[in-house]
């Protein structure tokens, strides 16, 4: 379940995905039964995704990716609705409030965290080195449609229910309170 058709991050996002299914799409270990975008990366697009997959496999949906946590809201949402929350292994990403909740739960496996403080101090590192004339230390080179940009890539972290507390709690990005 792809993001907004309309945001190149989502793109990037599938790209990634992708690179690390394909081998096992093309082995014939993983079956393909649905791929759609979301539009407007909304929930209520991915439910009714969702649940037409749900209707054209008779239910027999064993794991869903999805590119954030809001639409693997939706997507749980309609597996509810059928019984499934907790049996179809999902996953988001951004580790929002609601899909560590959900991960709590039971019913999303897991989330890809990218910590913001990283990110922030990544970013200013950037802007200290453009702003003394020097070229940042890139490791990639991204295309944004219009040209290649040098880049700089941070690891993003896997979160499920064994490591929020080393993860998103321990880096405050949220509160054990508000789980």
């Amino acid at each position: 379940m792809g993001g907004s058709p309309v945001d190149n991050n989502a793109k990037l996002f599938r790209a990634g995905q992708m690179k690390v299914l394909k081998p096992y799409i093309d082995e014939g270990k993983i079956k393909v039964v649905g791929d759609q975008w979301v539009d407007g990366w909304l929930p209520e697009n991915a439910l009714k995704i969702m649940e037409n997959a749900l209707t054209a496999n008779n239910n027999k949906i064993d794991a869903v990716v999805a590119s954030n946590d809001a639409t693997a809201g939706g997507a749980i949402q309609a597996l509810s609705a059928q019984g499934l929350a907790g049996k179809v292994a999902i996953s988001g990403q951004d580790a929002d409030l609601a899909g560590i909740k959900r991960i709590i739960a039971g019913t999303q496996t897991m989330t890809v965290y990218k910590p913001i403080t990283k990110l922030a101090d990544t970013a200013a590192e950037i802007a200290v080195e453009l702003g003394e004339g020097k070229q940042p230390a890139a490791d990639a080179t991204l295309n944004n449609g219009l040209k290649d940009v040098p880049s700089r890539l941070l690891t993003p972290i896997e979160v499920e229910k064994t490591n929020i507390d080393s993860t998103v709690i321990a880096d405050g990005f949220h509160k054990k309170s508000d789980l």
